[in-house]
């Protein structure tokens, strides 16, 4: 049973993904939207509004796509490790297309009166999802370099707590609703599972 768990986990995260975008589309706003954004209601000038701005700014594409090719020169040039150089360009590449695709099909307006500019659909938030595969990639690389369990546990903690923070900027900023959020979580992990499970049957075979 335990083997097949991620399956589990993958059909969770796809059931949660397609029940929002089915409650978000034809559907101004949700009360569920209005509730939480509420509660991470930020004004300008304030220190939240500076903190969460330069927290969303580490989900941009911008800063994912520098910090993907220096993990792929990374794994090029130092480690010569090229099944996953491989994986690393492809999974992030294909996430995010994946996202893009989706936003243009559902296409969900962004909430009215944001804290800083921004273009495009809303859903599902790029940076939530994106991010997740980007950061959990980067959480297994440095992982692999660590031999104790305890920072193996201080890193991947710290990893969950930076991707949450960044879903939380989104909010705050006012640039995303709390379904879109959600949404990318959820497609995010799904992708993110179903590319490691993938990267760990095709390897030995590919190789």
């Amino acid at each position: 049973m335990i083997k097949y768990s991620w399956v589990a986990m993958v059909l969770l995260c796809m059931l949660l993904f397609f029940y929002l975008m089915n409650e978000v589309q034809g559907k101004e706003t949700l009360a569920f939207d209005t509730y939480i954004a509420k509660l991470f209601s930020i004004g300008e000038n304030t220190f939240s509004f500076t903190f969460f701005k330069f927290i969303t700014y580490l989900g941009k594409s911008m800063f994912i796509g520098i910090g993907s090719l220096l993990c792929v020169l990374y794994l090029w040039i130092i480690k010569k490790d090229y099944w996953t150089m491989a994986v690393f360009s492809i999974g992030i590449a294909g996430g995010d297309v994946l996202n893009g695709w989706i936003k243009n099909h559902v296409k969900r307006v962004r909430p009215e009166h944001p804290l800083m500019e921004t273009a495009g659909f809303s859903f599902p938030s790029a940076h939530t999802m994106v991010g997740l595969v980007f950061f959990s990639m980067v959480a297994y690389l440095i992982m692999k370099e660590i031999k104790g369990n305890s920072l193996k546990w201080a890193v991947g903690i710290g990893i969950v707590c930076l991707v949450l923070l960044i879903g939380v900027s989104r909010i705050a900023m006012k640039v995303h609703f709390p379904t879109d959020i959600l949404a990318g979580y959820a497609l995010g992990a799904a992708y993110s599972l179903t590319l490691f499970k993938l990267f760990k049957f095709l390897g030995p075979r590919v190789l």
